[in-house]
């Protein structure tokens, strides 16, 4: 036989319609209100249910009209220069959601010619999509095997009086994906020079037919006599 102060204290009464219901319902099997924190809710379950099915919906119109609205933009940047010989990389950054481009690379310096190249070694790495990348450079001066020789022994004694060397930069243009554009520029020191320099000597002592295309032609050769 059923002990009714048992049964009394096995159950609780609705906190909304005060009818008998089982102790730890979470639902009232007359009224359909939740009896847990939902309760503090001043909504019914079919508002509440209504209010959910809203917010999902919203979850997937919000990001479609963001898309609608919002123009990707780039925004990049380059970091991190690193000469080792003639070889130069950097790490493209670019913190926007469309791609940016680079333009171009060159030299302003105070010893290396104007037709110093810098060229991109892979030409698709020209594309700076959203992320890092690292870009590789081959720098190609415009120096026989013995300028580039004299030149690196100039720069060792910038480095042993602890002096910097002739001013020299290296320069990149890019192009942002709405117009905007910049330059930015990375300084080399004499160290940098003079292991750019000696890796050339040791290009160019390589190179059996010299050219303007490689660079160790140098300042040019005399025209052969007749």
């Amino acid at each position: 036989m059923t002990d009714p102060d048992t049964t009394q204290k096995s159950q609780v009464l609705c906190k909304h319609c005060c009818h008998p219901i089982p102790h730890g319902a979470r639902i009232c099997s007359i009224c359909r209100s939740y009896q847990n924190w939902f309760s503090f809710i001043p909504f019914s379950s079919t508002i509440l249910a209504l209010l959910t099915a809203l917010i999902s919906v919203m979850g997937i119109v919000i990001p479609l009209l963001y898309g609608i609205f919002h123009t990707p933009q780039s925004e990049a940047s380059l970091t991190m220069p690193s000469i080792d010989g003639t070889t130069l990389r950097v790490t493209a950054v670019n913190t926007g959601d469309a791609s940016a481009s680079l333009i171009r690379a060159w030299f302003s310096s105070d010893l290396l010619a104007g037709a110093t190249k810098v060229k991109l070694r892979n030409d698709d790495d020209a594309l700076l999509p959203p992320g890092h990348k690292l870009l590789v450079f081959d720098i190609i001066p415009l120096l026989d095997e013995q300028g580039s020789y004299q030149h690196s022994l100039e720069m060792m004694s910038y480095i042993t009086q602890n002096k910097p060397g002739p001013s020299t930069k290296i320069r990149f243009h890019v192009l942002q994906s709405d117009g905007r554009f910049a330059i930015q520029e990375f300084a080399l020191s004499a160290d940098d020079l003079f292991k750019l320099f000696r890796a050339n000597a040791d290009r160019c002592s390589a190179i059996e037919k010299v050219n303007f295309e490689n660079g160790c032609i140098g300042a040019g050769v005399p025209a052969e006599e007749p």
